[in-house]
C-alpha cells in the first residue's frame, strides 16, 4: 500500500496463539514495521488486549483463517462464520472495506467423487501469489472432501515434513449471504483476477461496510 502511495495511519493485527504472536513480532521488528498485535478470540471482538482504540478503513481476513471456524453441519458453520464476520464489521468504519479470501470450496467439492489420482491431478494450479513453489516445493492436496469438512495434507519436500489442516468449507453463495448482512459486495475475484472461473485456488471478496 505504501508503494501505491496510500497514507497509512496505523496497521494492526489480531492473534490469539502466543507462538504466532512471537513469530509475527520478530518478523515485524526485522522489517522495521510498527504493527500492534491485539490478543483476542474472534468471538470476543471488539474486546481485545491491548484494547482497540479506533475503527478502521480496511480489514483483511485472508488465507484459510475464516474456515477454521465451524463444524457439525453446514448451517452451523454458516452461523459461526456469520458471527465472526459481524464481529469484524464492528471494527470497520461505515463505508470501510473488508477483503476476505477463502479456498474455492465449490471447486474442491466438485472433485469429491473422483479417484484419488484424478483429485491430485485436478488440484494442480498455475503460479500462485500464495505458493510460489506450489506443488514443487510443497505438495498440497485434499485427502478428505465432504459437504462440511475438507482435510488438506501438506508435504514439505525439502524438510520432508507432513502437516494437515481440517477446514470447514464456506461456499460462494453462502459467503455472499454472510457478507450481505453487514456489507455490500463490490467485487468478487478468482485468484485475484476479475474473470469468473470454476477452477481457481482461492476466491476473494471485496465488501464495503453498510
Amino acid at each position: 500500500m505504501k508503494e501505491r502511495r496510500y497514507t497509512i495511519d496505523s496497521t494492526e493485527a489480531n492473534e490469539i496463539n502466543e507462538d504466532f504472536i512471537k513469530q509475527a513480532s520478530k518478523h515485524f521488528k526485522s522489517e522495521n514495521q510498527n504493527v500492534v498485535i491485539h490478543r483476542a478470540n474472534w468471538l470476543d471482538l471488539p474486546k481485545a488486549e491491548p484494547a482497540y482504540t479506533h475503527v478502521f478503513d480496511f480489514g483483511f481476513l485472508t488465507g484459510n483463517s475464516l474456515t477454521y471456524i465451524g463444524g457439525g453441519t453446514r448451517e452451523y458453520t454458516k452461523r459461526a462464520q456469520q458471527i465472526v464476520v459481524s464481529k469484524f464489521a464492528q471494527l470497520l468504519k461505515k463505508d470501510g472495506y473488508l477483503f476476505i479470501d477463502t479456498r474455492n470450496y465449490d471447486y474442491i467439492k466438485s472433485l469429491m467423487n473422483l479417484p484419488k489420482e484424478e483429485i491430485f491431478e485436478n488440484f494442480t494450479f498455475d503460479y500462485s501469489v500464495y505458493y510460489h513453489g506450489f506443488q514443487e516445493k510443497v505438495l498440497v492436496f485434499p485427502v478428505y472432501i465432504s459437504d462440511t469438512v475438507v482435510v488438506l495434507h501438506y508435504y514439505d519436500k525439502q524438510g520432508k515434513k507432513w502437516s494437515k489442516l481440517d477446514l470447514y468449507p464456506i461456499y460462494q453463495n453462502d459467503m455472499i449471504e454472510i457478507l450481505s448482512k453487514d456489507f455490500t459486495i463490490e467485487k468478487v475475484y478468482h485468484d485475484f483476477g476479475e474473470e469468473k472461473k470454476q477452477k481457481s485456488l482461492f476466491v476473494q471478496y471485496l465488501a464495503r461496510r453498510k
